[in-house]
């Protein structure tokens, strides 16, 4: 069953689309969180493909967007996380209800990964655990390392001879440009760290990294130095070649691998 609409969040309506297999092998849904600037559909389509996917293993979805992004209302926000970690608590308690699911799965990416990491150490939730891409975490060596990897794209991008034409005659969006830059540049204070050395809820965590993502070394040791300090199970992988949004179909796909093996092992009921 597939069913789309808005639920309310505060003040805020939130779109979302959501899938309900009519032959659930699982009492476990899986609510996907998407980045900053983004949207239920995820990086290249990337949610969209991954929940078919997972409805074809028996896994109720949702995918929703944010407080002002996509079509959801209210305006989203460039620092405190607080408002979309707010969001995510009214999405699961939306969806666990009329899905009838026991416990939930939240898979974020980049700024939405921080979000469900959030949401997981500050608030009681029904988590079988969480897939998080590409996870960020507060520092000024985060900010200046994903800067210079989006300079450094932009930088082999340009060498190309239809880039060069569009820059000289003002094809290309220079201020958006400017602003992913900037944005970038503001990563090390946009997150605050969470001192607790209890989480509220305790829940199995896969942590997928890419090798060409320039924050991946730094948050990659974060996040397990965190977890092995406050005995949270988790699995760290890392795709070869892949960048921050793994926009390529053959990373998507890995991607797909390594979270059907995870959930088969941490869901309530293995996939067969």
């Amino acid at each position: 069953m597939n069913k789309a609409g808005y639920f309310r969040s505060g003040e805020n309506e939130l779109y979302y689309s959501a899938c309900i297999p009519s032959e659930r092998a699982e009492r476990t849904g899986i609510v996907f969180v998407h980045a900053a600037d983004g949207n239920r559909l995820g990086p290249h389509r990337m949610f969209v493909e991954l929940a078919r996917r997972f409805n074809g293993l028996g896994y109720a979805t949702l995918r929703f967007d944010l407080a002002g992004c996509g079509d959801s209302s209210g305006t989203a926000s460039n620092k405190s996380i607080d408002a979309e970690v707010f969001d995510v608590l009214n999405a699961v308690q939306f969806f666990t209800e009329p899905a009838e699911l026991d416990e939930v799965i939240l898979f974020g990416i980049s700024r939405g990964a921080r979000v469900c990491y959030r949401a997981m150490a500050e608030h009681e939730l029904p988590l079988a655990g969480m897939i998080l891409l590409s996870a960020p975490v507060p520092g000024g060596k985060a900010g200046l390392s994903s800067f210079a990897g989006q300079l450094k794209q932009y930088v082999c991008k340009f060498k190309q001879p239809s880039q060069v034409w569009r820059l000289i005659s003002g094809g290309a969006d220079i201020g958006g440009i400017g602003r992913t830059l900037m944005t970038a540049l503001k990563l090390g204070g946009r997150y605050k760290r969470i001192k607790s050395r209890s989480f509220a809820t305790t829940a199995p965590v896969l942590f997928i990294y890419a090798r060409h993502d320039p924050i991946a070394e730094e948050s990659s040791l974060h996040y397990k130095g965190v977890c092995k300090r406050d005995r949270v199970c988790f699995e760290c992988c890392i795709i070869n070649d892949a960048n921050h949004s793994f926009f390529h179909y053959e990373w998507k796909e890995q991607i797909f691998d390594l979270s059907k093996r995870w959930l088969g092992a941490h869901a309530r009921q293995a996939v067969s």
